[in-house]
């Protein structure tokens, strides 16, 4: 669900700081960011090195408003109080709350402790408490069928009776790809580090608990006479995740938030089985590496005496992943659709293919290739605080098969757009982006959001 209406964006800070590497296996959503991302190698001369922060707290929060007729009027607020201490990146321990609901019953919260050198050890762990409850899950159909054609919807509303201009025909083709489910979940995972700078190299574990049910409280079942409904068993999909996820990374970025040069590449499995409570058993591997590379530096400058440090000018930011699950049959669609590694998150839609709607991949079988270009042409510096304003241009090719005797079959497709980048204080970013993709027949996707989605 993508905020279309943002109200306004305020930040409570003197220096404000989000870190972009989670471990976490929550699904990427669009109403607030999953929400729902070392050492790092030297930076180049242009590129400033990051200061230790001072000890202490502060707050950043953005709140944001929504509106769509199925899911009616929406409002929340999403807000982390940092804790600094002993000169640890980019925070010691961060709380973020997040509360969004709408008039119609859709809810989307969570509770999420972040803590970096865990009784001082070289160990980070992340914990997330949330609940989702969703009307516009998209279900385009397996994989390789997955096309989400409008003149079928047509076809099944005649096939229905349901009079042209009609109410009871517009709600149903506005409903008939739609997916409605429910999923309370928790996830711990932890990293230990290795080694530190200038190659950080970490072994990262955890443990995700969702539990998935068709439908809403008070009416268990999905839309009715969708597409989901007409394929898919509600009671088959009502199931019990409880997933194990063990994986090494490596990572040298200059800036974790907006790195101007470095890379982070992670391998990872997951798994689950039946003996442990789960509905099915299935593995799982991922492999994802992201690269980001300086084009045009920018030199530091001076400003009322003070030193205004300076993102590069043009920056290059790639993201590869590749996801493989094996097993699993009976799977619940939001399973399918999920990329496992240190970051989880959906096939489709602002973290896994902008441009084409959020889930309209799933599989067993899955490949996502990201290109961005980055420019920050113009840093304002009023009082003592420091606004980065940058726009960049990005391409997003995702694929994704059934199973691996289906990959000949798999459907791709390629979205492509442009987006603007506010920064403030080097770390605390809010991105709003525009997408397009011949997959939708152009039709324009808007996404408005915390972080670069790598």
């Amino acid at each position: 669900m993508t905020p279309l209406v943002p109200a306004l964006f305020l930040a409570l800070s003197a220096a404000p700081a989000l870190a972009e590497d989670e471990v976490s296996d929550e699904a990427g959503d669009e109403v607030g960011g999953a929400v729902p991302d070392a050492v790092n190698a030297p930076p180049p001369a242009e590129a400033p090195e990051a200061e230790a922060p001072e000890d202490g707290f502060s707050m950043g929060a953005l709140p944001a408003l929504n509106y769509n007729t199925d899911e009616g009027f929406g409002y929340g607020v999403i807000g982390t109080l940092y804790w600094y201490r002993g000169g640890v990146e980019p925070y010691r321990s961060a709380l973020t709350v997040r509360f969004f609901m709408t008039t119609k019953n859709v809810h989307a919260h969570l509770l999420r402790l972040d803590s970096l050198d865990v009784k001082g050890l070289p160990l980070r762990i992340d914990a997330r408490l949330g609940y989702n409850s969703y009307l516009t899950a998209n279900y385009c159909g397996i994989a390789s069928e997955s096309f989400c054609d409008p003149l079928l919807a047509e076809l099944e509303a005649d096939e229905q009776g349901l009079a042209e201009g009609s109410e009871e025909r517009e709600d149903f083709l506005r409903r008939y790809y739609f997916y409605r489910y429910t999923e309370p979940f928790t996830n711990v995972n932890g990293r230990w580090k290795l080694s530190d700078k200038p190659h950080r190299i970490e072994v990262f574990g955890g443990f995700r608990f969702s539990w998935y049910r068709p439908g809403r409280p008070g009416d268990w079942t999905p839309w009715p006479d969708s597409y989901y409904s007409t394929f898919v068993d509600p009671d088959g999909d009502t199931s019990l995740a409880s997933v194990l996820q063990a994986g090494l990374m490596a990572d040298n970025r200059d800036n974790e938030p907006a790195p101007n040069s470095g890379y982070w590449v992670e391998g990872s499995l997951r798994g689950a089985t039946s003996l442990a409570g789960d509905s099915w058993s299935y593995a799982g591997s991922n492999v994802t590496l992201r690269y980001y590379q300086t084009l045009i530096p920018t030199a530091e400058r001076a400003s009322d005496g003070a030193k205004v440090r300076r993102p590069n000018l043009l920056v290059s930011a790639s993201r590869l992943v590749g996801d493989g699950i094996f097993g699993g049959q009976g799977m619940p669609v939001p399973e399918l659709v999920r990329f496992g590694g240190a970051t989880g998150f959906d096939a489709g839609g602002q973290y896994g293919g902008r441009g084409m709607r959020a889930w309209r991949y799933h599989g067993r079988a899955k490949a996502l290739a990201q290109q961005e270009l980055r420019l920050t042409p113009l840093t304002l510096t009023p009082g003592s605080q420091q606004f980065d304003l940058g726009v960049l241009g990005f391409a997003d090719y995702g694929m994704a098969a059934d199973d691996w005797d289906d990959l000949s079959e798999g459907n791709a497709g390629l979205g492509y757009g442009g987006g603007l980048r506010v920064t403030w204080n080097r770390n605390f970013i809010v991105r709003v982006d525009v997408a397009y993709s011949e997959e939708e027949d152009y039709a324009q996707k808007m996404y408005i959001n915390l972080d670069h989605i790598f």
